[in-house]
């Protein structure tokens, strides 16, 4: 198996013209203590409730010295420690408070050794689209105007794999087309089939 990734625009972004992409995991789904035990106790000589009871003691204990302000080494997982957050910008020293100060998180750093065995996985496109494709409606026009010069119809599916939009986004923009009056349902609302609507989406004519 392989990790699957998916690009994501940055948010920083001020216009199309500077959009920029970067790569993110697509998660797979979430292991918990029970698929944990039950896989190391084929690996080893315990029992699932041996396992699941070492596991509740290690979150206890890693909670336990987190709160007393260690950070909490696992040899080939890495190192937890507690940050913190001040609930209100802090001018001057002298008139911090305690009160002002609260939990925020635990940070993560991985071990040498977990970084260098991921580093081996085979890392693959996801085939399944996890987000939208940020498209401004020019772009989406121009799509369809390039879609519809060699094929008289669009379904959903067409929309979606034309501009990598998922589901319920390309629902939602093909229902605006047809509100904008660009596109036209020819088929039934459960199953609707588009074509262009008042010389919408017409190639442009040659001079």
């Amino acid at each position: 198996m392989a990790l699957k990734y998916e690009f994501y625009h940055n948010p920083d972004c001020a216009t199309t013209k500077d959009r920029k992409y970067h790569a993110r995991v697509v998660p797979s789904g979430r292991i918990s203590n029970n698929q944990l035990a039950k896989e190391i106790q084929k690996e080893s000589s315990l029992t699932v409730a041996d396992v699941k009871a070492v596991l509740i003691a290690l979150a206890d204990k890693m909670a336990e010295h987190l709160g007393q302000g260690r950070k909490v080494y696992l040899e080939g997982i890495g190192y937890f420690q507690v940050n913190l957050h001040c609930k209100e910008e802090v001018r001057t020293i002298r008139g911090a408070r305690s009160k002002n100060v609260e939990f925020k998180s635990v940070s993560f750093r991985a071990d040498t050794d977990l970084k260098k065995s991921l580093r081996k996985e085979k890392i693959q496109r996801s085939k399944i689209m996890p987000h939208s494709m940020p498209m401004t409606e020019k772009e989406i026009d121009a799509k369809l105007t390039e879609h519809f010069a060699e094929n008289p119809i669009l379904t959903r599916r067409d929309f979606e794999l034309l501009c990598l939009q998922v589901r319920s986004t390309a629902c939602r923009r093909l229902r605006n087309l047809v509100e904008a009056g660009k596109l036209k349902n020819i088929s039934t609302p459960r199953n609707p089939v588009y074509v262009p609507a008042n010389g919408h989406y017409a190639p442009a004519a040659e001079e």
